[in-house]
Parts: C-alpha cells; sequence; structure tokens
C-alpha cells in the first residue's frame, strides 16, 4: 500500500535526524571512544540546558499570555518588558530577563558551552495579522551561534545528535541540507534567525490560544463576557459601606436620601445645587439662589441663559446662547443684547480670494505675505484689511501695496518690498540732492498735484541739485553723428512714436575742415524724402576747398512734437 507524503516527509525528516545520532557510532571508527564519549556528554549536557531554557521560556508565555496577545508591556517581579520583539523586550526576553523574573535559578549561564552562542528567546503571534484572543503564541528558543566541527563550517553531527536525543520532538535543527530554515521531526519549520547557516539549534516554545479562552487566568485583561445572569438567592443587602475600584454603572434609578459626594469634588445638593472641581455648592455670588458652581463647563450641545427658558425660540426674551452650531455651522455665541469684551481675536485661518458667504465676517489671514492680519468677508471672497510686510523681503505681486509695523506705506516693485518714499521720494526744486538722475516730486499745491524733479549735476558747478525736468528737456533726441563731404547721402532715422506722437527726423551740419575761394560758407542738406544730399558750397555755389577735401560733422536728431 503506497505511503502519503505527508508520512513519507515526516519519515525522511525523522532518518535524517537519527542519522546525526547513528553518526556518532560511525565517528567510533574513526576517533578514539574516549574523544566520542565526551562529544556525545558535552551534546547531552547541553540538552539538558536547552531543555531548562524551553521550559523557563514556557512559563513565561504562558504567565504572560494574554499581555503578549494584546502588545502590552510584561511585569513581573518588579521587571517590566516593553511591548515589542527586539531583544530584551516582551516578544524576545534575555536569559538575564528570565532569571530576574524568576523563570530560571540565579547563577543560570545564558552561554552555550560547545560553541560559546548565547540562548535567545524569540516569539511571535500567529497566524499572521491575528488580533487580541485570536492570537497563538510560538516561537523558540535557539543559540545564537551555530555548532560546528573544530575548524569547519560543517554541522557538528555528534554533538548535535546528542542534543536531539536528549531534548526530544521538540528540538528544531538547521540542517547541512537546507540551511536557511530550523526544522523539527515532525516536519515543523521556522525561518533560520540566523540566516543560512547549518549547525543551529533550538526547541519549539508556545501555546495555542484555545487552551487559554475558557478560562480567567490571572492579570488576564479580557472581558470575562458571561452570557447569563448573576443570581443571587435575594436581594443583594450591604450593611456597611461599599467600595468600588473601578466605573460602575447603573441601569436603572438611582435614589438617594443624601447627597452625592464624589470624593468631595463633586457634590450634588438636596435643594438642587452642584458643586464641580472640587468646589462648595453653596459658594456662590450674592443674588445667586441657586445652580452650579464649576470652574470649567464643557458641553457638546448648547448653553442657554434666557428669561423664557422653556419657550425659547432664538428670537424671543433676553438670551445669551453659546452653540455648536448645526451641520457645516461653525461653533457660534449669539445675544440678544451687547457683547463686551477689551478683546476680540478671531482663531480661524481663512484665505485671501478665498470664497465666504456671511457678508461682514472677520477672521485671521491664513496667507504668510499677510503678516497674520484681518481679512473681511466682501463680495463673497476674503479680502485683506491691509497686508504687513516688512522693507526689502520679496512680495509676490508687483503693485501690490503693505503697510511695515510701523504703519508706513510699502509698495512691491520688481518683486521687493520698498517704501513708497523711495519709489515717490519728494523733493525741492534747487535743493541739494544725493543721486544724480534720481527722479523726485515736488507738491505743486493741496489738490494740485505734483511736479516731476530730477537730480543732476549741477551745471554751474556746487553739489548735484534737483531740477524740474521740463527745464532741462527738449523734444530733440540725439540719433547720430556722421563725417560728411559735399554730395554726401545719409539716411534718414526711422523715430519711433506711440500713439498722439509725431517725430520728425532733423540733420544739423557743423564745419570740420572746409575752405571757401570767395569768403562764402554755405552748409546744407537736401530733402530726398528717405535720406539728405550734403551740400557744403561757396558764396558762387562751387564746393567749398580742403585738403584733401572740405568735410563736416552731420549730427541727425528725431524731434517730437
Amino acid at each position: 500500500m503506497p505511503v502519503g507524503r505527508s508520512r513519507q516527509s515526516g519519515v525522511t525528516l525523522l532518518s535524517v535526524m537519527l542519522a546525526l545520532v547513528v553518526s556518532a557510532i560511525i565517528a567510533a571508527g574513526q576517533i578514539q571512544a574516549q574523544q566520542l564519549n565526551q562529544k556525545l556528554t558535552a551534546g547531552r549536557l547541553q540538552g539538558d540546558v536547552l531543555s531548562l531554557m524551553k521550559d523557563a521560556a514556557n512559563n513565561y508565555a504562558m504567565e504572560s499570555y494574554p499581555a503578549l496577545q494584546l502588545d502590552q508591556p510584561v511585569t513581573k517581579a518588579a521587571v517590566t518588558l516593553a511591548p515589542g520583539a527586539a531583544n530584551g523586550q516582551a516578544m524576545a526576553p534575555t536569559i538575564a530577563n528570565l532569571i530576574a523574573m524568576g523563570y530560571l535559578p540565579a547563577g543560570t549561564n545564558g552561554t552555550s558551552q560547545l560553541n560559546n552562542g548565547v540562548y535567545r528567546v524569540a516569539l511571535q503571534k500567529v497566524p499572521a495579522g491575528c488580533a487580541g484572543a485570536a492570537c497563538n503564541i510560538t516561537g523558540v528558543v535557539y543559540i545564537d551561534q551555530p555548532i560546528r566541527q573544530p575548524g569547519s563550517a560543517d554541522m557538528a553531527g555528534v554533538e548535535i545528535g546528542a542534543l536531539i536525543d536528549k531534548v526530544g520532538g521538540d528540538v528544531m535543527v538547521a540542517l547541512n541540507t537546507n540551511p536557511g530554515t530550523l526544522i523539527s521531526i515532525n516536519g515543523v519549520t521556522l525561518a533560520n534567525p540566523l540566516g543560512p547557516m547549518q549547525g543551529v539549534v533550538g526547541a519549539r516554545v508556545g501555546f495555542g490560544a484555545s487552551g487559554f479562552g475558557r478560562f480567567l487566568v490571572l492579570n488576564d485583561p479580557r472581558d470575562p463576557n458571561f452570557q447569563g445572569h448573576l443570581t443571587t438567592l435575594g436581594n443583594l443587602t450591604i450593611g456597611g459601606s461599599s467600595t468600588f475600584a473601578g466605573p460602575m454603572t447603573v441601569n436603572n434609578t438611582v435614589t438617594t436620601s443624601g447627597e452625592v459626594n464624589v470624593n468631595n469634588c463633586v457634590r450634588l445638593q438636596g435643594d438642587g445645587r452642584g458643586g464641580f472641581n472640587c468646589l462648595d455648592p453653596t459658594d456662590l455670588p450674592s443674588g445667586y439662589a441657586g445652580g452650579v458652581r464649576a470652574i470649567d463647563v464643557v458641553a457638546s450641545g448648547n448653553v442657554l441663559a434666557s428669561d423664557a427658558p422653556a419657550g425659547f425660540t432664538g428670537n424671543n426674551g433676553n438670551f445669551a446662547l453659546m452653540s455648536r452650531g448645526g451641520a457645516g455651522v461653525e461653533a457660534m455665541v449669539r445675544t440678544s443684547g451687547q457683547v463686551a469684551g477689551n478683546r476680540l481675536v478671531p482663531t480661524g485661518a481663512y484665505a485671501p480670494g478665498a470664497a465666504c458667504s456671511e457678508s461682514g465676517a472677520l477672521a485671521r489671514s491664513s496667507a504668510v505675505t499677510s503678516g497674520g492680519v484681518l481679512v473681511v468677508c466682501s463680495g463673497s471672497v476674503w479680502t485683506p484689511l491691509s497686508t504687513v510686510a516688512v522693507a526689502g523681503a520679496t512680495c509676490p505681486v508687483n503693485g501690490q501695496g503693505a503697510l511695515d509695523t510701523s504703519g508706513r506705506q510699502l509698495y512691491c516693485f520688481n518683486n521687493t518690498w520698498i517704501y513708497m518714499n523711495d519709489l515717490v521720494p519728494p523733493a525741492i526744486v534747487g535743493a541739494a540732492c544725493a543721486t544724480p538722475g534720481a527722479l523726485g516730486y515736488n507738491l505743486v499745491g493741496a489738490g494740485a498735484g505734483t511736479t516731476a524733479l530730477v537730480c543732476r549735476v549741477n551745471p554751474t558747478g556746487g553739489p548735484a541739485r534737483w531740477f524740474r525736468i521740463q527745464d532741462i528737456t527738449s523734444g530733440m533726441v540725439f540719433i547720430n553723428a556722421y563725417e560728411v563731404q559735399h554730395g554726401s547721402v545719409v539716411a534718414k532715422p526711422t523715430c519711433a512714436v506711440a500713439a498722439g506722437q509725431t517725430a520728425v527726423p532733423l540733420p544739423y551740419l557743423i564745419g570740420k575742415v572746409e575752405s571757401s575761394s570767395d569768403g562764402g560758407f554755405s552748409r546744407f542738406t537736401v530733402d530726398n524724402g528717405s535720406s539728405w544730399t550734403v551740400q557744403l558750397t561757396n558764396g558762387a555755389g562751387g564746393a567749398l576747398s580742403a585738403t584733401p577735401a572740405a568735410s563736416a560733422i552731420l549730427y541727425v536728431y528725431c524731434n517730437y512734437v
């Protein structure tokens, strides 16, 4: 009859592991019996230690089961392990932790004598993604160094075989045929915590959740969730005082003939007064007959003071109302009379330019460039009342105005905040100025506007002074200069004009080298439409003479009219 795959797999694993034991016998023909004996003894002794560590880890997991399921700290004997899987945390207690918590005797050595490796505990919740009481706690106690033959990367079969023989079916080994996995005799596997490395030895630990689900255990944080009634034969009568260490819920009427007192900080009196925050309910201002005496009052609904509370509609009587608002409506304070206070400080922040619905509403601006000033809902848009900026800082929109913290006017020019005084500096005709070429403005008179001035080097000497622009400018704009002779043809310039302007090209001749046979000198141009022909003649109309030839300088202008 054929054997099933799973049974064959188990037999194969058992055969492989038993082969480790048999290897000790085979090795007897290769090494001395005394050496073999020593190795077998060392393996069995280390198996005893591994069994001790396994039992300690199991006891730890059993007592700490609920906390491990819920990722809570584990505390015992004044030792607390924080939640987590790092070494020394709840899912990976160290041997020193287990000693301090009483799971191992004092003096237990956590270092393996076979290879100087350290015993490690690695627990985990399974299956993956489980929560709370649905989780099993399983894991492994392992030595964090492989057990190898001296001077070799191969596993020490004699010692490991003896260890397996001592510990039994919970042993897990990383075989040379599959070094990346710890495998037990029945085929259970775990990832090798040291990676693909043969000779790593450990033992399975942990328990299933089903064994703990039926019972309450010490320190169990679960709700016992009794599904039936808790019944006594008669009434529950307590002759003395009762103490409840936790919250108490009563699903029916509570009747008392005395005062309700909670730690003397919540007091409800029979006359209807109440005191909270450890205040005396009778400590009220003159004229206040009763009510609530408290430091803070917090409500998720409305707080109303009204002379007609039972029939309050929001439009009748004198009232003050603090309301959380309805759906989509922010909290508000409404009153039938005045609102008095030293300051009004909006706490919400709204973006300038964003839509708004309550015309006239004030709020704080959320824009960094606005300096946290107010915005007003105007024309369905949040509009800044002013913008606060710093001179010299970058600004986003050329032409935008702002104020500095002293109230001085700023202007966004070339994406930099500058003072209006720097952009439109005041000037006085004839007064000294600092920067030749700078423009200034002189107030002609209230309501009459200003006139533009320019800072110019004084032609008569002395410091630069303010001159009126109309006094030092004309319609003539210099274009170019040419050296010409009699008969030279010079093209007219193109005078660019704006709408409403007219410009005319004009020539101007100045003699340079010339001589006249009759003492007459005449310099002019003939207009050819798109050019001029230069005429340098004597009194008789002949060309002026010179060596090598008569010449003049022709200055070309555009005259704007």
